[in-house]
């Protein structure tokens, strides 16, 4: 199972309990199996593009309520390899050294951000 299989199906699964669906009655009004739906919610299946277009019409929601933006475990990784990366970079720089690179990232990071 993927981590986004899995968070995929957790929504779908949260939609359908809202609706007050079994998965037999939304299988139903899906024209798909029960137990194709059963394993996509467990995240054991993914669910095929035109399925998950047909949930999103069906349950008149978007994608963003459906599919999670990157996972912010992911994300930390990430981070802590730049940070890591901007570590080794300063390490053995003098007080004086370390003030004019924060001062220069200071200036430079609202411009990154826009």
């Amino acid at each position: 199972m993927d981590e986004l299989s899995v968070e995929i199906g957790k929504n779908i699964r949260k939609y359908r309990k809202l609706r007050g669906l079994t998965l037999e009655k939304l299988a139903e009004a899906l024209d798909t199996e029960t137990n194709y739906l059963g394993q996509c919610e467990r995240g054991e299946r993914r669910f095929s593009l035109d399925k998950l277009a047909d949930l999103i019409e069906y349950f008149g929601i978007t994608a963003n309520d459906i599919i999670p933006p990157p996972s912010a475990k992911r994300q930390a990784r990430e981070n802590s390899v730049y940070l890591r990366q901007i570590n080794e970079l300063l390490a053995g720089c003098t007080e004086n050294q370390l003030a004019a690179a924060l001062h220069m990232l200071q200036a430079a990071v609202p411009f990154l951000k826009e």
